[in-house]
């Protein structure tokens, strides 16, 4: 700082000596020429003084940017090696009594070789009463700088969701430095389990969870991923409820089979594997996924290429009805019990039985939810869009929801035949 103004300092004198060598220049020109340049109101005259004004509004121009910068403050930027970049963050029961929370974060540790494989990490994890009064602890237990703008997954456990998931995920959608396209999830049996996981193939820490969550959204058949943004919209949507991936870790497994489903910011039912992969199909729709027909003759396996679902909501004085329309299209693949080749008769009886399959297991999935009290599908925001009473329309449908009747038609069409 003393350095910068001795610059300045110098400069100024310069701007000064400079200035007063022009005036004694033009003072010089003005006594050589009397008759030329005396004249008050000559034009000679004019220029002389407009030409002094100018060379003196840039001086004192030139002398306010310099004390400007002068007062200016130096760099706050910190150096990569004094940062540590938080990837993920888990929020499980506290493992003391008196706090709300047990908060652990997962930082990536930087490796000297690009090409070397494998991640490196530390855990923190810290008991408190709020988030940030749990980040503020995490912080003074690094000798870094915590850098939350590469957090790409949260979760939370169990006991967490069965609480209030709203508190948490409002604290993060109201910081700046977490991207809300961070993806969600439930952890099982813990939060800090599931942080604590490495796999050996993993380039980048937490980098396996956020490459789970991509990939789910068209490759996975069972769950598809809920970001930051979505979830904060969905609790704070009347007639939309959120849904969250399960993760289950047992045995250095991780499992993303299961799906999540809530009602008034709390966990209130998780769905097996074959629920929600219907629920899947009734939501973002799948693409190449296998389904399994059982029938009087055996079990068969649909390879089905793409399906799709739509619905429509009619109500009126006798009640609410909810039409579910499925299709389906895809190839009979093979018998599981390999008893013999599948025939083009066989196919067209198959595509029957698939049809009614589908049908009973939907509508058992959908009277299942109905009976939860949870509407992953925003049967209520439909009926809220088409309604002109907004006072009422949400108590109005709180009383519809439970009496509300499902008819399923589900098309199932053979690629082969």
């Amino acid at each position: 700082m003393a350095s910068v103004r001795a610059i300045a300092c110098r400069i100024l004198h310069a701007m000064e000596v400079n200035g007063l060598r022009r005036d004694s220049a033009q003072h010089q020109l003005v006594s050589e020429h009397p008759l030329r340049l005396r004249p008050r109101y000559g034009w000679r005259s004019r220029m002389v003084r407009s030409a002094r004004k100018s060379s003196l509004s840039r001086l004192a121009s030139c002398k306010i940017a310099l004390v400007l910068l002068i007062l200016l403050s130096g760099c706050a930027f910190e150096d990569i090696d004094r940062r540590a970049f938080v990837t993920s963050i888990g929020l499980d029961s506290p493992d003391t009594a008196g706090s709300t929370y047990k908060l652990t974060i997962k930082i990536s540790l930087a490796k000297g070789d690009p090409k070397k494989i494998g991640s490196d990490f530390v855990l923190l994890h810290v008991n408190c009463n709020s988030i940030s009064e749990g980040l503020d602890k995490l912080r003074s237990m690094s000798d870094k700088k915590l850098e939350y703008g590469h957090v790409k997954a949260i979760m939370f456990s169990e006991d967490i969701a069965k609480k209030d998931i709203s508190l948490p995920i409002d604290y993060f959608m109201k910081r700046a430095d977490i991207q809300k396209i961070a993806y969600m999830g439930i952890g099982k049996p813990s939060a800090y389990e599931l942080l604590r996981f490495k796999p050996k193939e993993e380039a980048v820490a937490s980098s396996y969870l956020f490459y789970t969550f991509e990939r789910s959204r068209t490759q996975s058949p069972y769950v598809y991923a809920v970001p930051l943004y979505d979830a904060s919209r969905r609790i704070m949507t009347p007639g939309l409820d959120l849904t969250l991936p399960v993760m289950d870790y047992e045995r250095g497994n991780l499992h993303v089979d299961r799906m999540a489903l809530f009602h008034n910011k709390q966990l209130k039912l998780v769905l097996r594997s074959e629920e929600s992969m219907l629920l899947k199909l009734m939501t973002t729709g799948i693409r190449k996924d296998t389904f399994v027909v059982k029938t009087e003759d055996g079990s068969y396996s649909i390879t089905t290429e793409k399906g799709t679902s739509t619905y429509q909501l009619d109500h009126g004085n006798d009640g609410a009805t909810a039409k579910i329309a499925i299709k389906l299209r895809g190839a009979l693949i093979e018998r599981e019990d390999h008893a013999e080749a599948v025939t083009d008769a066989i196919k067209q009886a198959i595509a029957k039985e698939s049809k009614a399959h589908i049908e009973s297991e939907v509508r058992k999935l959908l009277i299942k939810m109905r009976d939860a009290g949870v509407d992953p599908l925003g049967f209520g925001l439909r009926y809220r869009a088409r309604q002109f009473h907004h006072a009422k329309e949400t108590a109005v449908w709180n009383g519809i929801y439970p009496k509300l009747e499902f008819q399923v038609h589900a098309s199932v069409k053979d690629d082969d035949s």
